[in-house]
């Protein structure tokens, strides 16, 4: 798969293609049936077209959560025998192209076939229909997928994690939710309590409901099983923002500034406020045994 990111006037293709366009935020069931129907036509070339950085990041100009960054998109679009990912670099020239001249962008990469969702909008503020797409293009729409009389979203994946149902996202992404991120140093407390944890800078991820999980985290080409916490520390040292610390079993390499990849792969409960440090570490301690046994 050639992978081409750019700004939208700069990414050229000479090829007849088929292409899927969209944010693609967590690569879910949905979009997945898209990029399945892209690749059965074999008239043409295959393609996704997607944005980065994500368009809400830009318009309301602040940080927009997604379940993947740029990278993790092109991990999983390179699972597909596609051709071609065109990742836009969305910008305030590029969100004000009027339809005409959004059209003529697709035009100008020889895009000869759409396979669209049947709400799919473009062009600025959204004002491209389906029907404009069709005065140029074959447009292929796909109905939407439903998991629980709901359609499979990006937003109904989010609402899965922010209630800690990991079960139910991972249905509708076909993999476990997983965050990249660095390890920073802390204020060293989980040291001190016996459970040494290694504090990720996860950037604009969206983090799932606070609470303690068992996680399985990647260092180095390596796995291991794991302990996270989110959330705001409520007993020791208390943060406005939420943090995402995760305690390696096992584990006493220093990985300050490596960057790691933590798979969720169980809710153990709720981020608690106990009365001392004594009572936290027994439950510290009832944690470790309950992700042991399930990494039996």
């Amino acid at each position: 798969m050639k992978i081409i990111s750019s700004k939208y006037y700069l990414i050229k293709n000479e090829h007849p293609i088929t292409i899927t366009m969209g944010n693609f935020d967590g690569l879910h069931l949905g979009h997945q049936q898209l990029i399945e129907r892209v690749l059965s036509y074999t008239d043409t070339k295959h393609g996704v077209l997607t944005f980065d950085p994500h368009p809400s990041s830009v318009l309301r100009k602040q940080t927009f959560r997604t379940l993947t960054q740029k990278e993790d998109k092109i991990d999983l679009f390179s699972r597909y025998p596609l051709d071609y990912a065109f990742i836009v670099e969305f910008d305030k020239a590029f969100s004000e192209l009027t339809v005409e001249q959004f059209i003529d962008f697709l035009r100008s990469i020889h895009v000869r076939r759409l396979i669209i969702g049947r709400d799919a909008r473009f062009a600025y503020r959204g004002e491209g229909t389906i029907q404009d797409l069709k005065k140029y293009f074959y447009v292929d729409v796909v109905e939407d997928l439903v998991y629980n009389h709901t359609r499979v979203s990006t937003t109904y994946i989010k609402d899965f994690l922010t209630i800690g149902d990991l079960g139910s996202a991972r249905k509708l992404l076909n993999r476990h939710y997983d965050i990249k991120g660095i390890v920073v140093h802390g204020n060293k407390i989980g040291h001190k309590l016996g459970f040494p944890t290694a504090n990720i800078d996860y950037g604009s991820y969206f983090l799932p409901k606070s609470g303690v999980y068992y996680v399985r985290v990647l260092v180095d080409g390596e796995w291991f099983h794991g302990m996270a916490n989110i959330g705001n520390n409520p007993t020791l040292n208390y943060s406005f923002e939420k943090r995402l610390e995760i305690n390696i079993l096992d584990f006493d390499r220093d990985i300050y500034g490596r960057k790691v990849d933590i798979v969720f792969m169980h809710y153990i409960r709720n981020e608690l406020k106990f009365k001392n440090r004594k009572e936290l570490i027994e439950q510290l301690k009832k944690d470790e045994t309950a992700i042991r046994k399930l990494t039996i």
